[in-house]
């Protein structure tokens, strides 16, 4: 689990910026950007609606060997085609090779642990992710420096994960999900988890569009203001350095103090971080603190999401969750990597964090409903 993370994270995270690259080397513009990004979660949605039937077909060390292959072959093909369209429909079967892997995985990671210490397991599992998400932009600034073939290594990452996975042992698929006990909650449907849960939902939501947003657009934003193409992938890793080292300490806290409490300070907090962004860029001593900050609070809402699942859901009401959080990270990530391209295309570079900043202030809005209901 820990090898098709750590690939899964390196994969995507030199991808994205790559693609983004390329396509304003090509003279396309933020818009195309926000459309092309939008492809690949569009994939994502299909994908998970289909990927429950086909795991229980084919297996699940089966189903994350497809994965990984066709998500390698989509990113290598990139290198080979011209046109949007073509770029549209490789991106689109990227994104539905994603889906699964996360499904699969996070719905296994969550069901491990004991409350007592799940936030601290779930924060190894993100921080594992995230540490060589962040290494991805630094393999683009190496790779972009090959145009003639810095796909085709890209893609190859991914298949550096295919022998772990094939060795591991394959779990076994239930012919039902109703065969799973449902312990803690044995109201598990979608609509009933967005009723009694919509913090959950609403922080994948936020840390799936800041994901692709960041990857997508901040290297762009740096590059509109002056800086190096060093610098502006440089800032993408210090927001993965943020994200990686801080969601242990999130992990400890909402071990401690609950988790419910910490998404309302981190929603908070996020309200107040994402409208300075562009303000912040123009000040070297205080951008990359902030930036560190910034994808901390912001990889903790997501982590707290999953341990809030693992604590309140069990059995098929725990992967109905989990496959509403896959199924949220992908519209989340389309609708808000397409809406901002448009925003930047239509007001510049500083709307870079309009989406995400309603988001954000969604995310608080929930959590207080939640707080309310509770009370």
């Amino acid at each position: 689990m820990t090898t098709s993370v750590a690939v899964l994270g390196l994969g995507v995270g030199s991808s994205m910026p790559l693609c983004a690259l390329a396509l304003t080397a090509r003279g396309r513009g933020p818009e195309v950007v926000g459309w092309i990004s939008a492809a690949a979660a569009a994939g994502g949605i299909v994908s998970t609606l289909i990927s429950p039937r086909a795991t229980l077909r084919f297996g699940r060390r089966s189903m994350m060997l497809i994965a990984v292959t066709v998500a390698a072959g989509s990113v290598i093909s990139l290198q080979y085609v011209d046109s949007l369209w073509g770029w549209t429909l490789l991106r689109a079967a990227f994104g539905a090779a994603m889906a699964p892997l996360f499904v699969i995985g996070e719905a296994w990671i969550t069901s491990l642990p004991a409350d007592e210490v799940r936030g601290r397991v779930v924060a190894i599992y993100t921080t594992s992710f995230t540490l060589c998400q962040l290494l991805g932009p630094l393999l683009t600034d190496v790779v972009a420096a090959f145009p003639a073939r810095a796909f085709v290594i890209c893609g190859g990452v991914f298949l550096l994960g295919l022998p772990g996975i094939a060795i591991a042992r394959d779990a076994r698929v239930v012919a039902s999900v109703g065969e799973l006990p449902d312990v803690k909650d044995s109201s598990s449907s979608w609509l009933t988890i967005l009723r009694i849960a919509p913090a959950i939902i609403a922080g994948a939501a936020l840390f799936a569009a800041f994901d692709n947003v960041i990857l997508s657009f901040l290297p762009l934003f740096a590059l509109d203001h002056g800086a190096t193409r060093t610098r502006a992938l440089s800032s993408l890793v210090v927001v993965f350095v943020g994200d990686a080292t801080l969601q242990f300490a999130a992990g400890w806290l909402a071990d401690r103090f609950g988790h419910a409490r910490l998404q309302r300070l981190c929603a908070g907090s996020l309200c107040i971080l994402l409208p300075v962004l562009p303000w912040m860029l123009q000040r070297p001593g205080l951008w990359e603190v902030y930036l560190l900050l910034l994808g901390g609070v912001a990889g903790a809402v997501y982590t707290l999401s999953i341990v809030s699942s693992g604590e309140r859901f069990t059995g098929a009401a725990l992967l109905r969750v989990s496959g509403l959080i896959a199924l949220t990270w992908s519209l989340a990530s389309s609708i808000g990597t397409a809406a901002t391209g448009i925003l930047m295309q239509s007001f510049g570079s500083a709307a870079i964090t309009s989406v995400l900043t309603v988001m954000a202030f969604a995310l608080l809005l929930a959590t207080r409903v939640e707080q309310t209901a509770a009370a």
